[in-house]
C-alpha cells in the first residue's frame, strides 16, 4: 500500500459550505416570515414598509436571528470538517497499522482467551506455508511441537494473571521443519480492563541458537585443547591477578581453579617456594603490562616434591589502542631437555677425561719402558757388586748389607714399573678368573710406596682367601686404587694423625665377594651423600669428580654394586660386591 493509499481523503467544497448556506437561508427565511407575520396577523402596515422602514425592535430581532442561524451554520460546518479530519486520520492510521502488521518480519497473532487465532500477519503464511484458512480459527498450540505445547500450557495461566509472558518455543512448518522462536505474549484489555484477547509476537531465533551452539562447541573445543595440552598455560589481568589456569598446570601443584582464581600470580603455589622467583615474576608482570614479551627459566616444585625446569613466558594481549588488557602466562617443561644437555655435557667431559687418562697412560707406559732398561742395568750392577764384595776380604762393616738393600730396592722399583705398565696397558681387558684377595694385596703393594713417609696404616683382613671371581683384572684394580687413594687423600687433607685405612673381604650370602674400604677421616659431607657417584661431584680442590662415577660404572659393568654407607658416623665406608664367587 502506497502513501497515496493511506492519505486523508479530500472533501468537496459544496459538501462543507452547505451547512453555512443553510444557516444563512434559515436566517433570511425567518426574516421574511416575521415581516409577513406582522403584516398579516398584526396589520402593521404593508410588506414594503416593513422591508424599508422596520421598527427598531423588529429589525434587531430579525437581524439577531439571521446572525444566529448563520453562526450556527458556520459552527456546524467547522464541526463537520473536524469530524471528517479525525475520521480520515483514523482511517489512515488504521491502514498504516495494517501495513505494519502485514509487513512485519515476525509472526504476529491475535488470539482469544482459549488460544484460538483470530488474526495473523502475512509473514506467518509466507514463512510457514499454511494458508489463511488453515491458520485463522485454529488453536495456536496446534502449530507447536509437543514440548512447546507443554511450555505454552505452563505459561498461559501466568499470561492471564500478569498480562505478559515470554518463552522459547518450536514452531512446526507445514512441511514438518521446525523454526526456533522467541515468543512474547501481551494481554489486550477491553473497556472495563478485562483481558479478552492476546497479542502474540514470535521472532525466529534459529540463527541465534545456531550461533550459540557453534560458540558453545568452539568453547568446548578450546577447553579441551586448553586443558589437555602438556604445557602450562593460564590467563591473568594486567595487574597479575589469576583469572584461569589450565588443567595441566593445576595438576602439577595439586590445586583447582577455585584455589587460585582471584589471587596474585606470584602468591600461588607455583612460586611461593622461592622468594627470588616471586620477585622476578613481579618484575615480569610489570614489563608484560607495558606490552613487552617476558621470558625466563624457572624451577618449580610439584605436589609430590618433584622438581621441574620450566621455560616460562608472559605474553601481553593488546586491544585496538595498543593497551595491555590481558597477560597469558605459559610454561614449557624442559626438564628432560636440560637433563639430556647435562648428560651430553657430562659424557663429553668424561670422554675428554678418558682421553687425558689415555694420553697419560701412554706417557706412563713410555716412561716405564725407558726406565726399565736402566733399572735392569742397575739390578745387574748391584748383583755383580754383591758377588765381588763377597769375594773381597776386609770390607767395611755393613758394606755388603747396603749393597743387598740397594739390590732389593732396585728389584722393588722394577716391580712398581711392571705394575704400572700392567695398569695403564691398553689391552682388550679380557676377563679372567682372579683370586680377589691376591688382587687386593697386589694393589696394596703397588701403592705402598705412597705411604712410606706418612703415619697412615693400611690393614687388610682376608675372609675369602680362596675365592675367585671372573673379572677384568686391570679395571677392578683401577677401582680399588681409586677407593684406597681417596681414603689416603682425605686423611692427609684433614691433617689427622694416626690415620687408619681398613680393607676387608668376605663371601656374601648370595655367593658374591664383598670388599669394604673404611677410613677414619672426616667422613662424607651429608650434602654430597646423595650425589656422590654422579659425575663432577668432588670435595677436592683439584679433583675432577670422575673417579667414583667411573668406578661405579666399572663395577656395574661386572653386574656388581658399589655404594657408600650413609649411616656411618666416623669416617667413610665403601662397599663393593662382585658376583660369581668360585
Amino acid at each position: 500500500m502506497t502513501e497515496k493509499d493511506v492519505s486523508t481523503p479530500t472533501s468537496k467544497p459544496v459538501q462543507g459550505y452547505g451547512l453555512i448556506w443553510a444557516g444563512v437561508l434559515i436566517g433570511v427565511g425567518f426574516y421574511f416570515f416575521d415581516i409577513l407575520f406582522d403584516v398579516m396577523v398584526f396589520n402593521e402596515g404593508k410588506v414594503r414598509d416593513q422591508l424599508l422602514h422596520p421598527g427598531r425592535h423588529e429589525l434587531w430581532m430579525r437581524l439577531s436571528v439571521l446572525v444566529l442561524s448563520t453562526g450556527f451554520g458556520i459552527y456546524a460546518f467547522l464541526l463537520q470538517r473536524r469530524t471528517r479530519a479525525i475520521s480520515a486520520r483514523e482511517q489512515a492510521a488504521e491502514k498504516r497499522l495494517e501495513v505494519l502488521f502485514d509487513s512485519a518480519a515476525e509472526f504476529i497473532f491475535i488470539i482469544d482467551t482459549e488460544g484460538v487465532i483470530l488474526r495473523a500477519n502475512q509473514c506467518v503464511f509466507t514463512t510457514t506455508g499454511y494458508s489463511q484458512d488453515e491458520v485463522i480459527g485454529s488453536n495456536i498450540k496446534e502449530f507447536f511441537t509437543p514440548e512447546s505445547q507443554y511450555t505454552c500450557d505452563c505459561n498461559f495461566s501466568g499470561l492471564r494473571e500478569r498480562g505478559y509472558n515470554r518463552a522459547d518455543i518450536d514452531f512446526v512448518r507445514k512441511d514438518g521443519s521446525i523454526i526456533n522462536m522467541e515468543c512474547s505474549a501481551t494481554a489486550v484489555p477491553d473497556e472495563v480492563g478485562a483481558f479478552t484477547s492476546f497479542l502474540i509476537i514470535q521472532r525466529d531465533i534459529s540463527e541465534r541458537l545456531r550461533a550459540a551452539r557453534e560458540l558453545e562447541e568452539s568453547e568446548r573445543r578450546f577447553r579441551a585443547i586448553f586443558n589437555s595440552t602438556y604445557q602450562f598455560i593460564g590467563l591473568l589481568d594486567k595487574d597479575g591477578i589469576v583469572l584461569e589456569g589450565n588443567q595441566t598446570a593445576l595438576d602439577f601443584i595439586g590445586c583447582t581453579n577455585a584455589d587460585i582464581v582471584g589471587k596474585l600470580f606470584w602468591e600461588t603455589p607455583w612460586w611461593t617456594h622461592s622468594p627470588q622467583l616471586q620477585k622476578r615474576l613481579k618484575e615480569g608482570v610489570v614489563e608484560a603490562a607495558q606490552g613487552k614479551l617476558v621470558r625466563f627459566e624457572a624451577e618449580h616444585i610439584g605436589k609430590e616434591g618433584q622438581s621441574a625446569v620450566i621455560d616460562f613466558s608472559l605474553k601481553p594481549v593488546l586491544n585496538e589502542q595498543g593497551e595491555t588488557v590481558l597477560i597469558i602466562p605459559e610454561g614449557h617443561d624442559i626438564t628432560e631437555r636440560k637433563r639430556a644437555e647435562e648428560e651430553a655435557q657430562r659424557m663429553q667431559q668424561e670422554f675428554e677425561h678418558v682421553m687425558r687418562l689415555s694420553t697419560m697412560g701412554e706417557m706412563a707406559s713410555g716412561m716405564a719402558h725407558e726406565l726399565n732398561q736402566p733399572l735392569t742395568a742397575l739390578i745387574s750392577y748391584c748383583g755383580t757388586a754383591l758377588q765381588l764384595a763377597r769375594n773381597t776380604p776386609s770390607l767395611p762393616e755393613g758394606y755388603i748389607d747396603i749393597l743387598d738393600r740397594a739390590s732389593g730396592q732396585a728389584h722393588r722399583a722394577g716391580d712398581v714399573i711392571r705394575h704400572l705398565r700392567e695398569f695403564v696397558s691398553k689391552g682388550k681387558h679380557n676377563k679372567t678368573w682372579v683370586v680377589m684377595d691376591d688382587l687386593i694385596q697386589g694393589v696394596i703393594d703397588f701403592i705402598g710406596w705412597e705411604l712410606h713417609d706418612s703415619d697412615i696404616q693400611v690393614t687388610f683382613q682376608s675372609n675369602s682367601p680362596e675365592c675367585e671371581v671372573f673379572i677384568d683384572k686391570i679395571q677392578i684394580e683401577q677401582v680399588l686404587v681409586n677407593l684406597i687413594r681417596n681414603g689416603i687423600e682425605v686423611i692427609r687433607e684433614a691433617g689427622i694423625t694416626g690415620g687408619q685405612l681398613d680393607i676387608a673381604t668376605r663371601v656374601a650370602a648370595e655367593g658374591s665377594v664383598e670388599v669394604t674400604v673404611a677410613d677414619n677421616g672426616p667422613g662424607i659431607d651429608p650434602k654430597m651423600a646423595g650425589s656422590l657417584f654422579e659425575p663432577y661431584q668432588t670435595s677436592k680442590e683439584d679433583g675432577m669428580g670422575m673417579g667414583l662415577s667411573i668406578s661405579r660404572s666399572i663395577v656395574e659393568a661386572h653386574d656388581g654394586k658399589l655404594w657408600v654407607d650413609k649411616q656411618r658416623q666416623q669416617g667413610a665406608l665403601f662397599h663393593m660386591h662382585i658376583p660369581g664367587c668360585n
